[in-house]
């Protein structure tokens, strides 16, 4: 119990220094700039989210790492009908789906799920931007 509520007070904390967007505008902006977009799936009471933003996601953000990505964060709560299409109807979380454009005009997806550190997914973001480079 104790853990659960240190993941939700640290989820909190660390929040603001997420870059966060909403999907439509992570998508326009994926579109416009022609970078992959990367969803992150999750729900504020989920203790996986909140140490997948905590250590991974923040950390990656305030490092750069992420600046190849249009990033969103959905809250599946708020948006259960984009959750379940983005997820394909998988229920588990925390979720990262990468959408990136091939050199052919087509969309390739790609996820993790679950808690991941960083370097799954600097990896997934690298073949994503690989995908998207040609």
């Amino acid at each position: 119990m104790v853990s659960l509520l240190l993941a939700v007070i640290l989820g909190s904390v660390t929040s603001e220094t997420v870059p966060h967007k909403d999907y439509a505008e992570a998508y326009k902006e994926s579109v416009a700039q022609d970078k992959p977009l990367m969803v992150v799936v999750g729900a504020p009471w989920c203790p996986a989210c909140n140490v997948l933003k905590s250590s991974t996601i923040v950390p990656m953000a305030e490092t750069g790492e992420l600046n190849d990505v249009s990033v969103a964060l959905l809250n599946r709560d708020d948006d259960p009908e984009l959750a379940k299409q983005l997820t394909k109807g998988d229920k588990m979380l925390p979720q990262i789906i990468v959408f990136s454009k091939t050199t052919n005009g087509s969309w390739e997806r790609r996820r993790l799920k679950g808690y991941q550190p960083k370097q799954p997914v600097r990896s997934l973001i690298r073949k994503a931007v690989s995908l998207t480079k040609g």
